[in-house]
Protein backbone atom coordinates (compact mmCIF):
# COMPACT_ATOMS: atom_id res chain seq x y z
CA UNK A 1 0.00 0.00 0.00
CA UNK A 2 1.64 3.51 -1.18
CA UNK A 3 1.78 6.12 1.39
CA UNK A 4 -0.14 9.30 0.22
CA UNK A 5 0.21 11.71 3.57
CA UNK A 6 2.55 13.77 4.44
CA UNK A 7 5.56 12.35 6.84
CA UNK A 8 7.63 14.89 7.95
CA UNK A 9 10.15 12.14 8.40
CA UNK A 10 10.70 11.58 5.06
CA UNK A 11 11.93 15.45 4.98
CA UNK A 12 14.02 14.66 7.47
CA UNK A 13 15.42 11.65 5.54
CA UNK A 14 16.40 14.05 2.49
CA UNK A 15 18.00 16.85 4.33
CA UNK A 16 19.81 13.76 6.03
CA UNK A 17 20.89 11.93 2.74
CA UNK A 18 21.93 15.42 1.76
CA UNK A 19 24.14 16.68 4.84
CA UNK A 20 25.81 12.94 4.89
CA UNK A 21 26.54 12.76 1.35
CA UNK A 22 27.35 16.49 1.55
CA UNK A 23 25.79 17.15 -1.63
CA UNK A 24 22.45 19.09 -2.32
CA UNK A 25 18.62 18.28 -1.71
CA UNK A 26 17.98 18.23 -5.52
CA UNK A 27 21.17 16.54 -6.35
CA UNK A 28 19.72 13.41 -3.49
CA UNK A 29 16.95 13.49 -6.03
CA UNK A 30 18.90 13.48 -9.06
CA UNK A 31 20.93 10.24 -7.64
CA UNK A 32 17.87 8.34 -6.27
CA UNK A 33 16.49 8.28 -9.48
CA UNK A 34 19.56 7.09 -11.54
CA UNK A 35 20.02 4.70 -8.58
CA UNK A 36 16.26 3.24 -8.86
CA UNK A 37 15.33 3.44 -12.44
CA UNK A 38 18.99 3.07 -13.29
CA UNK A 39 19.23 6.08 -15.84
CA UNK A 40 19.79 9.67 -15.34
CA UNK A 41 16.72 12.11 -15.60
CA UNK A 42 16.86 15.32 -17.41
CA UNK A 43 17.17 18.40 -14.77
CA UNK A 44 14.12 20.14 -16.43
CA UNK A 45 11.95 16.77 -15.53
CA UNK A 46 13.74 16.20 -12.28
CA UNK A 47 12.64 20.10 -11.50
CA UNK A 48 8.83 19.03 -12.05
CA UNK A 49 9.28 16.81 -8.89
CA UNK A 50 11.65 18.34 -7.08
CA UNK A 51 9.25 21.65 -6.64
CA UNK A 52 6.82 18.79 -5.66
CA UNK A 53 8.37 18.19 -3.05
CA UNK A 54 9.65 21.75 -1.98
CA UNK A 55 5.94 22.85 -2.33
CA UNK A 56 4.01 20.02 -1.05
CA UNK A 57 6.39 18.27 1.06
CA UNK A 58 6.01 14.94 -0.43
CA UNK A 59 9.09 12.61 -0.73
CA UNK A 60 8.75 10.22 -4.04
CA UNK A 61 9.25 6.58 -2.53
CA UNK A 62 12.91 6.02 -4.87
CA UNK A 63 14.29 8.91 -2.92
CA UNK A 64 12.76 7.88 0.67
CA UNK A 65 14.24 4.37 -0.97
CA UNK A 66 17.59 5.93 -1.69
CA UNK A 67 17.93 7.56 1.59
CA UNK A 68 17.16 4.53 3.60
CA UNK A 69 20.34 2.68 2.38
CA UNK A 70 22.98 5.32 1.84
CA UNK A 71 22.15 7.31 5.47
CA UNK A 72 23.32 5.38 8.37
CA UNK A 73 20.26 4.99 11.07
CA UNK A 74 22.16 7.02 13.71
CA UNK A 75 23.07 9.78 11.24
CA UNK A 76 19.57 11.08 10.98
CA UNK A 77 17.95 14.05 13.31
CA UNK A 78 17.13 13.44 17.15
CA UNK A 79 13.86 14.33 18.26
CA UNK A 80 15.00 18.02 19.39
CA UNK A 81 17.14 19.03 15.63
CA UNK A 82 13.79 17.49 13.76
CA UNK A 83 11.39 19.67 15.87
CA UNK A 84 14.42 22.58 15.17
CA UNK A 85 14.31 21.20 11.12
CA UNK A 86 10.41 21.43 11.47
CA UNK A 87 10.48 25.24 12.62
CA UNK A 88 12.96 25.97 10.36
CA UNK A 89 10.85 24.41 7.05
CA UNK A 90 7.37 25.98 8.75
CA UNK A 91 9.61 29.35 8.57
CA UNK A 92 11.16 28.55 5.17
CA UNK A 93 7.34 28.36 4.01
CA UNK A 94 6.55 31.25 5.61
CA UNK A 95 9.62 33.28 4.13
CA UNK A 96 8.59 32.11 0.70
CA UNK A 97 4.99 32.90 0.81
CA UNK A 98 5.35 36.43 1.59
CA UNK A 99 7.97 36.59 -1.40
CA UNK A 100 5.53 35.81 -3.43
CA UNK A 101 2.89 38.29 -1.94
CA UNK A 102 6.08 40.94 -2.09
CA UNK A 103 6.60 40.11 -6.10
CA UNK A 104 2.91 40.06 -6.86
CA UNK A 105 2.53 43.61 -5.51
CA UNK A 106 5.50 44.33 -7.36
CA UNK A 107 4.21 43.34 -10.19
CA UNK A 108 0.84 45.44 -9.60
CA UNK A 109 2.39 48.57 -9.00
CA UNK A 110 4.71 48.44 -12.08
CA UNK A 111 1.41 48.06 -13.80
Amino acid sequence: MARTEYDPADNDCVISASNYLEISEFAVFMEAYADWYGKVLPEKQMEKVFLHYLLENKVPFWVRNFTNNRVPEEYFFTDTTREDSQIANSMLCLISKIAEYVLLACYLLAR
